[in-house]
């Protein structure tokens, strides 16, 4: 079984009733800081009743808006447990509907009695008047592993120890052994057995003889030293874990002391010992929720990659455990399948949760495109708040610089209508600019909007793509000028843009450069006289001469000619777009017209606005 459905009300950024779905077997949460993921790992601990949450609900885990005008005075966490085998229909029958799916409740509030103390009421099935056995709980384990965790004190010796808890799961009922063992060391310690402890008996005797000394045969006390307590659960409570930096190693005098490894490789060993408790239980009866945070903690690119590809190999072999990973790693989200992804964000009041395995593209290529292309730059969409997609390089190089100036001019026209105002750039503004190396805007486009035939959850950030018209190679228009576009991407646009949160932002004239070039043809001359290789020849020389001109033309015509001559030689293989747009962005100041359409694909990433 698993839990399909997780509902949650009233609880830390949830005022309304926020509704996240997941997957059988391996979860991702993606979203930005403060969406809400951690929100959804602890009320899952709430109700499934994880050790270290349980006892520590505190006021400040009511939703409180940021005013503090509005506050929940209840919190409601409900899930719903799918696909149970026979044996599971029997074990939570009383949690079960006629569907056989089972429901579990918990209702979280004030003791009005009591100030500062909390009612909790737990009930299963569809209805509190349900029968309700607290006896199933032991049938559910719940396993957290926190963020930026100490995962050497958690691997010391102690009651609270993991490796304690892995090694008493491994003992199980036959723990006589090992406690014999023991007693039988600590007997020959106390009795000097063959005069081999001697020191340790002299050391005894002398602390009794003093006790004595100092406070009489009626109020002293008799000591005894042995090695340690003799029974189980002290005996390995006291079991410390050791290290070595390499694997293999059997010479136990080279190990040493976790104080000494690093913080990322002691969170692996950490971790290793989670999954070694899983191990143990594969073959159980017991359901096993996993809850990670924030794995990447410490570790190098290279061992996340490691860790998620073992994660899904785990969740697919452990058939009765769910594991649920909260991340603000790129890396983790491009080495995952897109349907592992559940993409969570905040939205005014409740947590907006898009589980992509819902998600149906209406083709096989977009899903197998996404799943091949999602790197790690690309990936880092799913973390902004607001994305502009473009076909290359130039576009990626000046987009920041053009949202200073988009943004500048906007904040400018708020103040004078008294509008809200904007950050003064896209960074700022939580907005990533993503290279998709073409046009294939129709794959990456369906993961925040529906067309096409494709379905189900979107991601609400708003989306905006800029693209070329792309007309027939010799055609230079004029401004005011509409060409045919050959641009497939053309005869989607309009389904596209019938989206909440998806734009796609086609060119008037021709490209990128063109446009640009039309609109600054002095700068954009500068820019390439700069970088030309030759310094003496005609092309320098006619480039001299268009910013001589400065931005008189004497007509639309000479423009066009001056715009394509600068816009040929962009394309040279003698300098190449990612040189001339890193030269060009150093060049712009805040004259530098922003052509209309890249405006608009600016405002609409940063808000869902445009300059009509």
């Amino acid at each position: 079984m698993y839990i399909s459905k997780l509902n949650v009300e009233g609880y830390k950024n949830s005022k309304h009733l926020s509704t996240i779905s997941l997957n059988q077997g391996l979860n991702i949460l993606l979203g930005e800081n403060g969406c809400g993921k951690t929100a959804i790992i602890n009320s899952l601990r709430l109700v499934l009743r994880e050790s270290e949450l349980y006892q520590s609900f505190s006021e400040d885990d009511f939703y409180c808006s940021l005013d503090r005008k509005t506050k929940s005075t209840e919190v409601k966490v409900d899930i719903k447990f799918s696909n149970l085998d026979e044996n599971e229909k029997l074990t939570f029958l009383t949690w079960c509907d006629i569907d056989f799916n089972a429901h579990l409740h918990l209702s979280i509030s004030e003791n009005q009695t009591r100030p500062g103390t909390y009612k909790r009421r737990y009930w299963s099935g569809r209805s509190m008047s349900s029968a309700f056995e607290e006896d199933t709980f032991d049938r559910i384990e719940c396993i957290y592993l926190p963020p930026l965790r100490d995962a050497e004190a958690k691997l010391s010796s102690g009651r609270r120890s993991r490796l304690s808890m892995l090694i008493k799961k491994q003992y199980g009922d036959n723990s006589e052994k090992l406690v014999s063992c023991v007693r039988d060391f600590n007997s020959s310690i106390t009795e000097n057995k063959d005069d081999a402890y001697s020191e340790i008996d002299a050391v005894k005797k002398m602390i009794n003889r003093k006790t004595m000394e100092t406070l009489g045969n009626n109020l002293a006390q008799s000591v005894n030293l042995q090695f340690s307590e003799t029974t189980f659960n002290k005996i390995i409570e006291n079991i410390r874990m050791l290290f070595f930096p390499h694997s293999g190693e059997t010479d136990i005098s080279k190990f040493r002391d976790l104080a000494t490894n690093s913080l990322g490789y002691n969170n692996l060993l950490y971790i290793a010992t989670v999954f070694s408790e899983l191990e143990l239980i594969k073959d159980s009866d017991v359901f096993t929720v996993l809850l990670i945070e924030e794995p990447e903690a410490h570790l190098h690119p290279q061992l996340q990659v490691k860790f998620i590809k073992y994660l899904q190999e785990l969740s697919l072999l452990l058939k009765n455990a769910q594991i649920i990973v909260s991340s603000h790693s790129s890396v983790l989200a491009s080495s995952v399948n897109i349907d592992r992804i559940v993409h969570i964000a905040d939205c005014n009041g409740y947590i907006e949760a898009s589980t992509m395995s819902g998600k149906v593209f209406g083709d096989d290529l977009s899903a197998k495109y996404i799943n091949r292309w999602m790197d790690v730059t690309k990936s880092t969409m799913l973390f902004s708040r607001g994305i502009i997609l473009v076909e290359g390089i130039s576009e990626a190089l000046l987009m920041s610089r053009f949202g200073e100036i988009v943004l500048a001019e906007y904040n400018k026209t708020a103040i004078e209508k008294r509008k809200p105002l904007l950050a003064n750039s896209l960074e700022e503004m939580g907005v990533s600019v993503i290279n998709i190396n073409g046009i294939n805007f129709k794959h990456f486009m369906k993961l925040f909007g529906n067309f096409n035939d494709s379905s189900g959850p979107c991601i609400p950030i708003f989306c905006a793509g800029i693209t070329d018209r792309d007309p027939a190679i010799d055609c230079f228009p004029q401004k005011g000028k509409t060409p045919e576009s050959a641009n497939p991407v053309n005869e989607i646009i309009d389904s596209i843009n019938e989206n909440d949160f998806t734009r796609l932002f086609m060119s008037p004239l021709k490209t990128f450069e063109y446009e640009l070039g039309m609109e600054n043809t002095v700068t954009l001359a500068s820019a390439l006289r700069d970088i030309w290789p030759n310094k003496d020849g005609s092309v320098v020389k006619r480039l001299d001469g268009i910013i001589a001109k400065g931005s008189k033309c004497d007509s639309p015509v000479e423009l066009v000619d001056d715009a394509k001559y600068i816009y040929e030689h962009i394309e040279s293989s003698s300098i190449g777009k990612g040189v001339f747009a890193h030269t060009l962005s150093e060049l712009i100041d805040s004259s530098f017209i922003v052509p209309h359409y890249i405006k608009n694909a600016v405002l609409w990433a940063c808000g869902g606005v445009v300059d009509e």
